[in-house]
Formats: C-alpha cells, sequence, structure tokens
C-alpha cells in the first residue's frame, strides 16, 4: 500500500469513530466520576444517553439560549469541603454525586456568578440549568433545537 492509500485509509477510519475528545472525564475529590461536554449536536445526545448514570445534571446557557462555556464551576459539600473544582469548557456537566445537600457556584469569564443549592437523594437525578445575562458575541453557540 503507498502512502497516499494508508492515508486515505486512516482518515475513513477517523471518521467513522465516534468523536469524544471534547467530553472531558474525571473524579470528584470523593472519587466519583464526572463528565463535562456538550459541543454539538451529537455530544449533547451522547450526554443525554449518559445522564440517567450521574446524580447531578448542569446545563449552562445564557438567557437568550445559546449554551456557554469557558466557565468555573464547583461543588462544594454540606461539610464546607470542595467536592468538585474545574473549568467547565463546555456547557455540560454530569456529576455522580453521593446523597446529600450541595452548594454549585459557576463563574462566567467575564465575572457573574450563580450560586444554588441541590439535594441529592437516592435514585433520582436532579437537573440545574444556570443561565446569565451576558452580550450576545460571549454566547455565540445557540442550543440544539433552538
Amino acid at each position: 500500500m503507498n502512502a497516499r492509500g494508508f492515508l486515505l485509509g486512516a482518515v475513513i477510519f477517523t471518521a467513522s469513530v465516534p468523536a469524544l475528545a471534547d467530553i472531558v472525564e474525571g473524579r470528584t475529590a470523593n472519587d466519583r466520576p464526572f463528565v463535562s461536554g456538550g459541543v454539538g449536536i451529537s455530544e449533547v445526545e451522547q450526554l443525554k444517553q449518559m445522564a440517567d448514570r450521574y446524580s447531578l445534571q448542569l446545563i449552562i446557557s445564557s438567557r437568550a439560549g445559546a449554551y456557554l462555556a469557558d466557565m468555573r464551576g464547583t461543588i462544594t459539600g454540606a461539610d464546607g469541603q470542595k467536592v468538585l473544582d474545574t473549568q467547565l469548557n463546555a456547557p455540560w456537566l454530569l456529576v455522580d454525586l453521593m446523597p446529600g445537600t450541595y452548594t454549585v457556584v459557576v463563574t462566567h469569564q467575564s465575572g457573574p456568578t450563580q450560586r444554588r443549592s441541590v439535594t441529592i437523594v437516592p435514585g433520582k437525578r436532579e437537573q440545574m440549568t444556570m443561565q446569565f445575562d451576558v452580550p450576545a458575541d460571549t454566547a455565540k453557540n445557540p442550543a440544539p433545537g433552538r
């Protein structure tokens, strides 16, 4: 096989493999899994399929409906211990938190911060949306379906 044929085969193979490159996987301070992503319709669909495995689903958007990224997210337990402190480079965050009460804080890159309390109970997924009033030029990615 010549180099051109090999390269063409590699491109076809790469295009046929589902891309998970933008979905970030990690562990909380309590060694619980979390994922962040949601850049593009196919990635949002993947996260929707994964959501039932996590106790908290957080989606970040502008009030106009555009998904937001480049945020800082922290989750703190009732005992004051940080469970998660991460850069959110995409609008969706799924976290498998242990049952309990938590404070979720998200800070937009331009400064605004939102803080919410959430109680996680066994067998139930909590869904939370945080919407920020931001100028149109910082919220260019419309949410799929909008």
